[in-house]
């Protein structure tokens, strides 16, 4: 059982017919479905065979209605949703140019200020008995801090930045991170290290280490991702992807990483499994791949499944 905690919520892309002008009206088409970096995670570890439950809070409207009940459909668990009446479901709107790619991403996240320690800390005596927990930094940072200071001895710590301004949430209390995921941007913040070159990568991952974090996933984009651990430092390529667009790919390397290490594989032999769910992610028009499978996964990350 995996517990993800964080946000869940309405995608809307808008992908440009051609050449994005500035400060001008552009054609687009517009596609609607779920997000949030937590839901994310939860519907991709789902749809690899694990069972999961999601802790979140979306608005007394029909977006919020959609969002349980896509996750509903999807097999994870909602008993830790709560609705507000007074804020609006969250949503997430990306333009995305002809190849895929983020031109702008905006965000109304206002309803992730609601998941208060008041809110949060009746849900632990359910969530104590998870071992594996996954939270996006969409919290507020006196949530994170109750959740990072009251988990179980025994109890996996999954956590991603989502962006540098959240990432700030986690200043003091990396060492109850056992492995944090970060862009080189979030990685540069934290660590105070401007990267600029695969060194800094390198040392921005030591110094994350250094101030009490298990391990660290720099992700690079099209550069792949490098990992810290205290076994070992290494740089991860990508496989080769025919890009759709690359919304859903860091979610989708979380979710592979944690299914990976749930299955008994290493770091290396994880990150291979991350990187082959992201590359899963980034070639279907959904932001969660609805083809995805652990069989698929592994076989594309040219790994045996373990048996024991």
């Amino acid at each position: 059982m995996v517990a993800c905690i964080g946000a869940a919520h309405v995608d809307r892309k808008a992908v440009a017919a051609g050449p994005v002008v500035p400060g001008s009206s552009n054609p687009v088409s517009m596609r609607v479905g779920m997000g949030g970096v937590a839901r994310n995670v939860a519907e991709n570890l789902a749809r690899l065979g694990l069972s999961v439950t999601l802790v979140s809070r979306v608005g007394a409207d029909r977006e919020g209605d959609a969002v349980l009940a896509s996750l509903t459909d999807a097999g994870i668990g909602v008993d830790g949703c709560s609705c507000s009446t007074t804020a609006p479901t969250a949503s997430y709107t990306a333009l995305m140019d002809r190849g895929g790619e983020l031109v702008v991403g905006l965000a109304d996240m206002a309803i992730y200020d609601e998941l208060t320690v008041e809110h949060i800390e009746p849900l632990l005596p359910r969530l104590e008995r998870i071992p594996v927990w996954f939270i996006d930094c969409n919290l507020p940072a006196e949530s994170l801090r109750l959740l990072l200071r009251r988990k179980p001895r025994d109890c996996t710590v999954y956590v991603d930045c989502v962006s540098v301004a959240n990432a700030a949430r986690l200043q003091g209390i990396l060492g109850g991170i056992d492995t944090l995921f970060a862009n080189g941007d979030e990685a540069s913040y934290l660590s105070h290290i401007p990267i600029r070159a695969p060194l800094d990568v390198c040392e921005a991952g030591y110094r994350l280490m250094c101030g009490g974090v298990g391990s660290v996933v720099i992700t690079r984009g099209r550069e792949g991702a490098f990992v810290a651990s205290p076994f070992d430092y290494d740089f991860f390529l990508p496989p080769p992807v025919d890009v759709n667009e690359v919304t859903g790919a860091g979610d989708a390397l979380i979710a592979g990483v944690i299914f990976g290490r749930l299955g008994g594989h290493a770091m290396d032999d994880a990150m291979r499994l991350g990187l082959a769910c992201a590359a899963w992610a980034v070639e279907a028009a959904e932001t969660v791949n609805p083809i995805l499978s652990a069989d698929i996964v592994i076989e594309r990350a040219g790994l045996l499944r373990k048996t024991a």
